[in-house]
């Protein structure tokens, strides 16, 4: 297939040149239905809290129990969305990826009025998210099906919008995978992935089921499969992966390794009860970490902003705390300016850029 896209990435107004793509956000949600991840709280006198709006007197209880709460799954409103990627946008920001899938709210003519009214340019995702939110035929559907769909959405646009996508993912997995069929249709969509990866030459991004060895297990899967690990990310490492010496041992397979969680500093994860999810300062330890072992050219970073507590209309730190709080830290620690527009511009250029 003809590549015309070619050192360039695609936004949802076009395709820009990679050096266009300035200060970069890899992994963020601006508008997402997220409630596939709600769990009601077991305890009686929590039940209520589930189905109030997020607000002041209950914003401690919903950012200890994000997804307790469905109001805070539920990034919808367009010009909230607008409002606080502006943020970004006056702290520097150009650029923002939006890897929502489609069975979880993601939104194409909107991501196409977000980018024409902020002037940012945005690139959206195509694909499918974990077994639990996947269509009901997916038991049916094929992975050349699966692979045909992705491509259209890359090539041609989104259903009928016409808007089109910069990006395969995020792609759901979950951990383990067994011989379940929710295992199977997370394999088929990632075997689909990796061929609409190929016919495309558009970057593929993944979420790692939640342990340790799976990052690694994926890597070995995408390049089992025939996907090109350089042109791949691996989302979300700071809650699955604890010791760096791990992250370091993955990238040497040569994939993206994407630090997307700054700002989430509770400790206690919920999706996860058993696991201390680190704060960025533990965050920043690892960058510095992989950039020490060499492997500064491999590193991305983000908030993956999906709850309304993150956003600064609700009390949260919002999509520019990367650069106003995050970046003055990492200069402090010795990264220099060299070091950031790094991390900020080159590697999102690279990693997002078309075969």
């Amino acid at each position: 297939m003809p590549r015309p896209l070619g050192g360039q990435i695609q936004t949802v107004l076009g395709a820009i040149a990679s050096d266009a793509i300035g200060i970069t956000l890899p992994h963020e949600h601006l508008l997402i239905d997220f409630k596939v991840m709600f769990a009601e709280p077991a305890a009686a006198g929590d039940k209520e809290r589930a189905w109030e709006p997020v607000s002041l007197a209950n914003l401690g209880w919903v950012r200890q129990n994000f997804n307790a709460n469905l109001d805070n799954l539920r990034l919808l409103d367009e010009q909230v969305a607008q409002d606080e990627i502006s943020l970004f946008k006056q702290a520097g920001g150009r650029t923002v990826v939006d890897p929502t899938p489609k069975a979880i709210g993601r939104d194409p003519l909107a991501l196409a009025r977000i980018a024409r009214a902020t002037g940012l340019n945005v690139v959206m995702g195509a694909g499918y998210y974990v077994g639990a939110s996947h269509p009901p035929d997916m038991d049916r559907r094929t992975v050349d099906e699966l692979a045909r769909e992705m491509i259209a959405d890359v090539t041609a646009g989104a259903g009928d919008t016409g808007v089109r996508a910069g990006l395969i993912g995020e792609i759901g997995t979950t951990y383990p995978w067994t011989d379940d069929a929710r295992s199977a249709n997370e394999q088929k969509v990632l075997r689909a992935a990796i061929i609409a990866q190929r016919e495309t030459g558009a970057p593929l991004m993944i979420h790692p089921g939640r342990h340790p060895s799976m990052p690694m297990a994926l890597a070995e899967f995408v390049g089992k499969e025939g996907g090109a690990l350089q042109r791949t990310i691996m989302c979300h490492l700071c809650r699955t992966i604890t010791d760096v010496r791990a992250v370091i041992d993955l990238a040497q397979s040569g994939i993206w390794l994407e630090y997307d969680l700054f700002g989430l500093e509770n400790s206690f994860y919920p999706y996860n009860p058993s696991f201390d999810m680190p704060n960025d300062g533990g965050r920043m330890a690892h960058v510095l970490a992989l950039i020490a072992a060499g492997h500064r050219n491999q590193i991305l970073m983000s908030h993956d902003i999906a709850y309304k507590t993150s956003l600064v209309k609700y009390g949260g730190y919002g999509y520019h705390h990367l650069l106003v709080n995050v970046v003055p830290r990492l200069r402090a620690k010795g990264v220099d300016d060299a070091g950031l527009t790094r991390l900020l511009v080159e590697n999102p250029a690279r990693a997002f850029a078309f075969a």
